[in-house]
């Protein structure tokens, strides 16, 4: 019995080792839906609730929920295509850059709300990149700048979706 036991534990363990191996957004489109500068006051004014106890750190805490609060509120959508699916489509990711004393945090008490926040939100569209994303090490502007090339599944999104006179799948 105890090996059945173990044998189910550690395929459990292995199933959801699989489902979290998948990227937030992968194959979609992730689209930066606004750059967010706040104060003090908005941050306050977009926080709802009480802190939990247990919080080390209220300031950090209270900054982190109201970000993501305001980022629900862009949340949903994501756009269909066509029966394609993206895991977290219509999702709203927040990215924060600024202050120093948020992002880079090593304890509780480094960050004040008074300091603000400045992020970037970010969300999923299923719709898939249309060309192919090219990490560059450097631009050189003589060269003739970046050249995007498309997908070669492009063709048969084509041959998909617009109709055809020939066309005997009808």
């Amino acid at each position: 019995m105890n090996k059945i036991l173990m044998a189910i534990a550690g395929s459990t363990l292995l199933l959801s080792a699989v489902a979290e191996a998948v990227p937030w957004c992968h194959r979609g489109t992730i689209v930066q839906i606004a750059n967010v500068s706040w104060s003090e006051a908005q941050i306050l004014a977009n926080y709802t609730g009480s802190i939990p106890g247990g919080v080390s750190d209220p300031q950090y805490y209270i900054t982190a929920m109201a970000t993501n609060n305001y980022a629900n509120t862009f949340a949903g959508g994501g756009g269909g295509f066509g029966g394609y699916s993206v895991p977290g489509s219509g999702q709203v990711s927040v990215h924060p850059y600024a202050p120093y004393t948020y992002t880079n945090m090593v304890g509780p008490g480094y960050y004040f709300t008074s300091q603000g926040i400045k992020f970037k939100l970010n969300k999923c569209y299923t719709i898939p990149p249309m060309t192919h994303h090219k990490e560059l090490q450097r631009f050189e502007p003589d060269v003739g700048g970046i050249i995007f090339e498309p997908y070669s599944e492009i063709k048969n999104i084509e041959y998909f979706w617009l109709p055809n006179e020939n066309d005997k799948r009808k």
